[in-house]
Order: C-alpha cells, then sequence, then structure tokens
C-alpha cells in the first residue's frame, strides 16, 4: 500500500525507536540478572531509550508490575490516516520490538461511530489494511471485539487484535465498575482450574495485580476469570486512538494496570505531558493533498437579521453548481463525487418544534419547497439516524443534505461533505468547532485539479464575523490544523484570522519616545528609595477591623427593617379548579430554613470582606453580643440571613471608606507619590509592540500610535470614541489600551487594578506635545454605579495632581531637550452620549 511522506515520515520514527527499545531492553534484561531480586525494578531501560533517540521522557509510566515500559504519541492531524499509521505501529512492533507473528494488540478506539468503522475495516480480507496485518500474521490474524471468547492458545497461535471503547477505561468511578474488567466467561484458558489453588497463588505471586475472588495469602486464593485478567497475562500492545481523551491520572492508571508492554497513542492535540515520538503539522497534510483548502468563510448576504432561509437557499444553489462540475469531472476522470451539504439547526426531536428555534424539520420542509427530493435530505440526531447503515460514498445513495445539531460533532468520515451551513448564533455555538473538521477531508486523499472541489465552505446565519473565524480556527486547532489557520478565507478571498506583529510608527517613535512614559504611583521612603504602590503592601494591613464598631443608628435601622416581608415570599401552588382542571395559585411562603443565629456562616459572610478568618470569628461573636443584646435573640433568629446580609454590606461600606482614607494619609504625608520614570522598575512605558488579528476591515485610522489596529474586538463606544480622536485637530498620536499584563494600569486604593480605555497626545500649534490624556469611557448603563464613582474619583485625583504640578518625574537618562520625560498628563472619565462633547473640550 502506496504511503505518503508524512507517513513514511511516522515509520521511520517508530522504526528507530523500536530498535532502540528492543537493543536496550535486551542489554537491561542482562544486567538484571546480575542484580538482587529486588533491586532489579530500579533499572529503567526506557529512559535511557528516549536518551538515546532524543527524545523527551514527560510520561515516567509503570505498569502493574512495577516495571517500566514506554507509552509514546504520534500527533497527527484528524484526516491524516491514523488507522493505517496504527497497523504500520502494529507490523513494526512485531516485526521489530516483539520479533513474533503472535501476541495480543488492544486496540481501544474513541466512539461508537470509529469503532464501527474500524472493525468494519479490518474485519475485511479484502481490505488493504487488513491484508497489510495478515502479512504481518503469515495470514494468521483474529479480530475480536469485548464480549467473543479468547484463548491462550488464539494469542499463541495467531495475531489477535482486540478493539475496545475508549469509554470502558476512562470512566473515573473505579475499575470496579468498567465492564472490561468484570468476571465472565470466555477466558477460562488464561487461568487454572477453580480447584488449583496451588496454582492460582502462584500465578497471583507472578503477576500481583490480577483481580481476584479470595486473595494470596487466604487458605483458597481463586483469581477472577475476567477479561482485565486475560489481558494483564498477555501483556499485550494497547494502540489508543485520541489518546487525549484517555490521559487523566485515573484513565493513566487504569492503562498500566494492564501490564501492557508497550503504548501507542494517536491524537490530534497531545497534552503538556505526552512523550510525543513524532508530529506531523497540517501542512504536511495539505501538501499530500489530504485536506479541502482553502477553506471559504461565508457570511450572511441577507440584508435581514437572521435569515436561515437565504442562507440554506444560497447552499442549496451552491451544492447544485458543485454537483454540476463533479458530473464533468466524472465524465473526464470517471471518478464519481456526490458534493453533499451538512446544515446544523438549533433544534431537534419531535417536542423541541415551534419554540422559537429552527427544528430539523424546518429545515427539511424548506428544502423541499425548493423543489428538493425528499429523498436527498436525511436527518441524523441521537433520535433519528437516517444515515445509519447506509453507504454515503455509492452512486446509488442519494442524499445531498444531511441535516444535524451536534451527531456529527466526531467521529464521521465522508469526504463528499463540501459545505457546513449554521443556522444557530455563532457566537454562543461550540459545536461549529468539530463540525468544521466534518467537511474538510478531501476525496479520494488527493487533489482533483478544480479548485471548486479542492476547496471547502462555511456558510453563517446569525453572529459576529470575529465569533465564527474565532470558532473555525478553534476547530482546526482541534482537528490538529493550526499551523492552517491562515488558509481560511473570508467571502472575496480576503485572508483572515492570521495574527501579526504591530509597531510604533516610526516617526512618531523616533520624536515623541518622551511622550510614551504614563504616570504611577509609588511609594517613596525617607531615603528617597521607591517601590510601585501595592495594595496588599500598603493599604490591606492598615485596615482596622477590630476597633470598627456598629454604629446605634445602623443597629436601630436593622432592628426597623425586620418584618414578615424579610422572612416571607411569593411562591406558586399548582391547584385543580372548578373544572378539575390544573391552575396555577400564588401565595405567600414562609422560609424553609431553620431559625437559628449561625454564628459560622455570619463568619464566612464577613471573611469575605475582612480576608482573616481569625478576626471574622472575633468579630462575628463580638456582633452577635451586640445584637442580641440590643434586638433579641428571637427576632435574630427568625431574620438570621437578612441580618447577616445588612452587617456584611456595612462592613463592606467601612472598608471602603478605610481604603480611602489611608490613600489619602499617604498621599498628604508625601509617601505616596504620582510619578513618571523611564526606569524599567518604578516607572512605565508604552509597550513598544503589540500582537493583534489580522482584520478584514482595513485601519482607517490615520493618528492611531500602532501600525494597525484590531477594530474587531472595539465595542460601539470604544469604536466612536477612536472615530472622534482621530479626527481632532490636536491629535498627535492614540491607542486603545490592552487589559493583559504588561499594558498601562493605575494602582488605586480598591484591590483591582483600573485600566484605562485610551490614551492620547495632544500637540500644540508647533506640532509639539502639549499634553497626554488618560481615557476612561464608560457605557451609559454603567454611570452613577459604584466602580465608575470610584474610578473618576481616582482619575480625578490624578489629575489634580498634574495641576498642582505635583507629578514627579525620575530620569535616569540625560534629559536631553529632545528626551525629556512627559508629566504633563490628566486622566477623565468620558460618559457614553458625550463623549463627543468631552472629548473636544479636551482637545481644542
Amino acid at each position: 500500500m502506496y504511503l505518503k511522506k508524512y507517513q513514511i515520515k511516522v515509520v521511520d520514527a517508530l522504526k528507530q525507536f523500536l530498535h532502540t527499545a528492543r537493543e536496550t531492553k535486551t542489554s537491561f534484561d542482562v544486567a538484571k540478572q546480575a542484580l538482587p531480586e529486588n533491586m532489579r525494578h530500579t533499572l529503567n531501560w526506557v529512559q535511557t531509550t528516549f536518551q538515546n533517540t532524543n527524545l523527551e521522557y514527560k510520561d515516567r509510566c509503570t505498569n502493574g508490575l512495577g516495571n517500566y515500559y514506554p507509552r509514546v504519541n504520534i500527533k497527527v492531524p484528524t484526516g491524516g490516516g491514523k488507522t493505517l499509521l496504527a497497523v504500520e505501529a502494529i507490523r513494526e512492533y512485531q516485526n521489530i520490538f516483539a520479533q513474533k507473528r503472535t501476541g495480543l494488540v488492544v486496540w481501544i478506539v474513541p466512539s461508537e461511530t470509529i469503532y464501527s468503522q474500524t472493525v468494519q475495516k479490518i474485519r475485511d480480507k479484502s481490505n488493504a489494511l487488513r491484508q497489510l496485518l495478515d502479512q504481518c500474521s503469515g495470514n494468521r490474524t483474529i479480530v475480536l471485539e469485548k464480549g467473543q471468547k479468547l484463548t491462550t492458545n488464539d494469542i499463541e497461535e495467531n495475531l489477535v487484535v482486540l478493539f475496545v471503547m475508549i469509554q470502558s477505561i476512562s470512566r473515573t468511578n473505579g475499575k470496579e465498575a468498567l465492564k472490561v474488567f468484570q468476571d465472565s466467561g470466555g477466558y477460562d484458558s488464561f487461568f487454572p482450574a477453580d480447584n488449583r489453588y496451588d496454582l492460582h497463588k502462584q500465578l497471583l505471586e507472578q503477576i500481583p495485580n490480577l483481580d481476584y475472588i479470595s486473595a494470596l495469602g487466604e487458605e483458597q486464593p481463586l483469581i477472577m476469570t475476567s477479561l482485565g485478567n486475560a489481558i494483564r497475562v498477555a501483556k499485550p500492545l494497547i494502540i489508543i486512538d485520541e489518546m487525549h481523551k484517555v490521559f487523566s491520572d485515573n484513565a493513566r492508571k487504569t492503562i498500566d494496570g494492564l501490564n501492557p508492554e508497550m503504548v501507542l497513542g494517536l491524537t490530534a492535540t497531545p497534552k503538556e505531558n505526552m512523550n510525543i515520538l513524532v508530529t506531523i503539522t497540517g501542512l504536511e497534510l495539505k501538501e499530500e493533498e489530504m485536506v479541502k483548502l482553502d477553506m471559504h468563510i461565508l457570511p450572511p448576504i441577507s440584508k435581514q437579521e437572521d435569515d436561515w432561509k437565504a442562507m440554506v437557499k444560497e447552499i442549496k444553489e451552491h451544492r447544485e453548481k458543485l454537483e454540476n462540475t463533479a458530473k464533468q469531472y466524472q465524465k473526464d476522470r470517471g471518478a464519481y463525487i456526490r458534493p453533499t451539504a451538512l446544515i446544523q439547526v438549533e433544534a431537534t426531536g419531535k417536542d423541541q418544534r415551534g419554540k422559537g428555534r429552527v427544528h430539523s424539520l424546518d429545515v427539511k420542509e424548506y428544502l423541499i419547497s425548493l423543489e428538493v427530493n425528499p429523498d436527498e435530505i436525511a436527518i441524523k440526531t441521537s433520535s433519528q439516524n437516517d444515515i445509519e447503515d447506509i453507504n454515503l460514498f455509492s452512486q446509488d445513495c442519494p442524499i445531498r443534505f444531511i441535516i444535524t445539531k451536534e451527531a456529527l460533532r466526531e467521529g464521521w468520515d465522508f469526504s463528499f461533505a463540501y459545505i457546513l451551513g449554521i443556522i444557530p448564533n455563532v457566537n454562543s455555538n461550540t459545536g461549529v468547532t468539530q463540525l468544521v473538521g466534518r467537511i474538510l477531508r478531501q476525496p479520494f486523499a488527493k487533489k482533483l485539479g478544480v479548485k471548486e472541489l479542492d476547496e471547502s465552505y462555511v456558510y453563517y446565519s446569525k453572529g459576529d464575523t470575529r465569533n465564527i473565524l474565532d470558532k473555525v480556527a478553534t476547530g482546526f486547532k482541534n482537528e490538529g490544523l493550526e499551523d492552517l489557520v491562515t488558509k481560511v478565507k473570508f467571502r472575496d478571498n480576503e485572508d483572515i484570522n492570521a495574527n501579526k506583529t504591530v509597531k510604533i510608527k516610526k516617526e512618531l517613535n523616533k520624536k515623541f519616545q518622551n511622550s510614551f512614559y504614563l504616570p504611577v504611583w509609588l511609594m517613596v521612603d525617607d531615603n528617597d528609595n521607591k517601590r510601585h504602590f501595592n495594595y496588599n503592601i500598603d493599604i490591606k494591613p492598615k485596615i482596622d477591623f477590630i476597633s470598627f464598631e456598629l454604629s446605634a443608628e445602623f443597629i436601630k435601622s436593622v432592628e426597623n427593617s425586620l418584618s414578615d416581608e424579610t422572612k416571607d415570599r411569593k411562591a406558586f401552588a399548582i391547584t385543580l379548579n372548578d373544572e378539575s382542571k390544573a391552575a396555577f395559585v400564588e401565595e405567600t411562603s414562609k422560609s424553609n430554613g431553620t431559625a437559628e443565629v449561625n454564628i459560622d456562616y455570619l463568619t464566612r459572610r464577613l471573611n469575605e470582606t475582612i480576608d482573616n478568618p481569625f478576626q471574622s470569628r472575633v468579630i462575628s461573636e463580638k456582633i452577635l453580643k451586640q445584637l442580641e443584646e440590643i434586638i433579641g435573640q428571637d427576632k435574630i433568629k427568625e431574620h438570621f440571613s437578612f441580618v447577616a446580609s445588612q452587617v456584611t454590606k456595612e462592613y463592606v461600606k467601612e472598608k471602603v471608606k478605610q481604603e480611602e482614607s489611608i490613600f489619602l494619609k499617604l498621599l498628604e504625608d508625601k509617601k505616596l507619590v504620582l510619578a513618571v520614570s523611564d526606569n524599567e522598575e518604578s516607572g512605565f512605558k508604552v509597550p513598544d509592540k503589540d500582537i493583534i488579528t489580522v482584520n478584514t476591515i482595513p485601519n482607517t485610522y490615520k493618528y492611531y500610535l500602532f501600525d494597525d489596529v484590531e477594530l474587531s474586538t472595539m465595542n460601539s463606544l470604544e469604536k466612536k470614541v477612536g472615530d472622534i480622536l482621530d479626527k481632532q485637530e490636536t491629535i498627535l498620536w492614540w491607542f486603545r489600551n490592552r487589559t493583559s499584563k504588561n499594558w498601562y494600569s493605575i494602582q488605586g486604593w480598591q484591590k483591582n487594578k483600573i485600566r484605562p480605555d485610551f490614551v492620547a497626545a495632544k500637540k500644540n500649534k508647533n506640532d509639539e506635545l502639549e499634553l497626554v490624556y488618560i481615557i476612561e469611557s464608560k457605557g451609559e448603563h454603567l454611570l452613577g454605579n459604584v466602580d465608575t464613582t470610584y474610578k473618576k474619583k481616582v482619575l480625578d485625583i490624578m489629575t489634580e495632581q498634574k495641576k498642582q504640578e505635583k507629578i514627579k518625574t525620575y530620569q535616569t537618562q540625560i534629559p536631553f531637550e529632545e528626551f525629556v520625560v512627559n508629566d504633563k498628563v490628566e486622566c477623565y472619565l468620558i460618559e457614553q452620549g458625550k463623549e463627543e462633547e468631552g472629548l473636544k473640550r479636551l482637545m481644542k
């Protein structure tokens, strides 16, 4: 069978590893004989094998016998022919490492669909994959499934390939729950007769991790006759497809407990601690013509919001054009292709129709109204499977549209699928990421030389372009094709969603570098040592909760608030009316909670604010004593949740009050200063570069500080602010601040830092720097809330520092005329609805 270049690369890596493993293990086996038996397990031949093959050894595993064994993985993207690679791995393992034609291979697969497809291929003696195995075994291959009889004679005289579903070993509820370990018939030949307790004892001593009915050491030890035990005795090669799905601690222990000689995993998305033998990239698949790329993303053409019918109509017409092209290809080349469309809907199931979501039957009926033959439409859901037992590749198969919600997410291989249509909103639709992979496989695993038939297409009817692109990119990553993301194209063939690095414009960097230093709060001691102001060091330890007392006014207000309303709630009862029909009746219900004073509950609530469990407990005891004396224990019991809530709010208010007071006192005592500095440790400078996602929307901003801007991530208010800034006559430069670690932030008196939205520089009449503005924009719905009020206070104090000429400058470089760190900085909060008025006032 002809192998692709990347498949040859995999086989070569396997051969090298297996040769080294065989030689190393043989040498170590000889060396072990010179060691006492209790020390032999310390020799790790696997580690030496990895060292000699220059591979990272992360996953250090031992089997149930305490012996080291190799667990290696091949990273190969979806559509890379993992079944063929698994067969080649078995062949090379038998020839090089096991050095025999017989034995047991346990082949674990991830889903019902892949399970049935793989078993069908390997059972079929006319299939090329089965023939490769038969060559390896000398035409003595037995294919078994869990539940079928297995004997020692089978594995001594044949190559037995046993298929197991991945769920059988990946559950986390212990091996007792796993069917593969259940006691069952059909495996008697692996174990002594039930009455030969001496032989049972002998076998348990050799293989101590066998499941047993009676343990070793009891008078009559007895081993279970289970498939799990048969596998342990046989010490198999284990092949695992989608290895990342069984890489939890529990799953790995289960695999270890099967006593494998070696485990080979295949995965498109390896976990961090896996041993990777060889990596195949998406580009290697593309070069071998295995995937339908480019992929085209086609946004809605309808002006109407959420017009799924317009999308389905366009898909229908597009599919017909592809089929006409495919018919011509068949005439020219003799190869049959039937381009098929997958359509994802919002709802399936009989009881889900007519609830405001697009149902599978809605789409089917609409396609029929477009004169599509009903026989050409199939629905594939968890409850309805119109494609079950149908050969979709057959020329007799009429199916051209497959409607699904989630049922085709994984394990479905149909290379005639060219178009994906997405009806659910792509902003929240997680299924897209997996459905993308279903249209990527290239028919016949080679390019056809016809552009339309060598590419794939994704339509969507609802949601933002950026979101569909993110979902497609994630889909590529999940399929192991992350390096091919830039092969996705937008309607009109515009390349999208590649990352690029942008830098500060050269002319601005050269002339106005001094304006890139922004003010930060610094603590300065008596020796003029400086460090960043820190909430956890400078504010939090100074908050005094112990001395704080609840005021008589507060306690009185709580007492006056205690009424039936604080313990009653509105509820509904279902009853029968006079006509014996069900009806809803509104009623008032008392709280079902126990009436009690729970000091632990109050302690937990207060600790959310105080962040000191010991203090919280002491304060809780003091508060309850105070309240019980004034209000009375019985009343507090009845309304305890309400009282605890009110007390907690009072402590939050006190915390906020003290935080601000501590900050202002530090400022008054000149221990806290606002400063700009070119010192990397104490100052802040705007980053020289940024990484953005390539936009389909061109950058129209003339005065943006960087070469390009990521417009798609800006909300409507931010875009409006940007538009206004860019049009001002006095604008020198501006940029939108990031919320990530290395970008500008302001530490105020509360714990969370303020991350302003914009920074803008204003020029004077001589085109020289006049002032830098730090701007926080707030939506109308956020005005007046506590967070916005706090931010405005902090920004106002910073601006006042500038106006009073109290901003300090600490410059390490020699202050030549062209490079004097700028200290003319003001900070403002801009309200939505007043952004134009406010910004024009600043920039006039």
